[in-house]
Parts: structure tokens; sequence; C-alpha cells
């Protein structure tokens, strides 16, 4: 019986990032299972340890969730007691999150991403890792310029 040859994929911007995005994802749920949080629970923990009470749409706007999304990951926390959810002083239609005091004891991951950066940097020279940096953001500004409205 002859051996198949493995099927060479295409040179692909798109398949590295999205194969890069699931493994560094599946990385950081394993370092962060032990933690019994969810890589969404910690990006918003992160931010709230830096800034709590923030507005919902604020933590949308800064996970990269849509609000319903982020909404329902804080809901989520809200009950294992993680957060509480308030109406904002300001204007009671608007929701502030604060970090309750179980939250605040898993600060000792607020340096997480720098953990996860070492890992996933392992071998790159700093001055690659810049580099990769500012051409990975490049990528993202291209890609989004390149999803907005469809020209007339």
């Amino acid at each position: 019986m002859a051996t198949k040859k493995q099927l060479e994929r295409p040179r692909s911007l798109g398949q590295v990032l999205t194969f890069a995005t699931a493994a560094t994802g599946a990385m950081c749920q394993e370092m962060l299972a032990a933690h019994d949080l969810t890589l969404a629970q910690w990006v918003i923990l992160s931010a709230l340890w830096r800034r709590d009470g923030m507005l919902v749409s604020e933590i949308a706007d800064y996970s990269g969730n849509n609000a319903p999304a982020a909404s329902r990951i804080i809901d989520r926390m809200a009950e294992r007691g993680l957060v509480t959810r308030n109406a904002s002083a300001d204007d009671r239609r608007a929701v502030r999150v604060h970090v309750t005091p179980l939250g605040r004891g898993l600060s000792h991951l607020a340096d997480f991403h720098e953990r996860v950066n070492a890992r996933l940097l392992e071998g790159i020279a700093p001055d690659e890792a810049e580099t990769l940096f500012r051409l990975l953001r490049k990528v993202d500004a291209n890609a989004r310029r390149a999803t907005g409205p469809a020209p007339s």
C-alpha cells in the first residue's frame, strides 16, 4: 500500500495567524485552568484590577468583545462572585462593574500576559519581538481597513 504524501498548505498568513491564535488560546486556557478562570475572564479582571468600576461598554471595547458577549462573560463572573454589577451613579441606564475581594484575590495573575509573552517569544531576540509586534499591528490595521464599508 502506497503512503500518501501529506498535503502541503499554501503560504497563507491567515492560516498561520489562525493556527497561532488557536495554539496560544489553548496554552492560556491550560495556564489559567488551575485558577478556574477563562482567558476572557482574565482579560476583564486585568482591566478591573487597574481601573475598577468600568462601564460594560468600556470593558467590551477593551476586551475586543461586543457588548452582549462582554455582558454574558460578566454575568458568569458575577455568579462566581468575582465581580458585581451596579447601576452607574451618572446614568442609571449604564452599568459599572466592580471587582470583589474574591476577584482581587486573583490579582497575582496581573502579569499573566508577561508569562504568556515569555513563552511565545522564547528564542526570539528583543529587537525581533519589537518588529513582530509592529508588523502584527500593521496586519491588524490592514485587516480592519479591509473589512470596512464596501466602496460605492
